[in-house]
């Protein structure tokens, strides 16, 4: 699991406020992207993510 919300307050991060936009979220190549052209580099995914039991 991958928390974003320390990243809301910064650049195209804060667009994922907006509710509608956040749901815009696909697995794309291998991460994750938004409509807005925002994405998730994997390393940081893979680093900071948290396994969920």
């Amino acid at each position: 699991m991958f928390d974003v919300k320390p990243y809301l307050n910064f650049g195209l991060f804060s667009e994922l406020k907006d509710i509608m936009m956040f749901q815009t979220a696909k697995v794309e190549s291998g991460t994750v992207t938004w409509k807005n052209g925002l994405d998730i580099c994997p390393d940081t995914l893979y680093l900071e993510s948290s396994k969920v039991e």
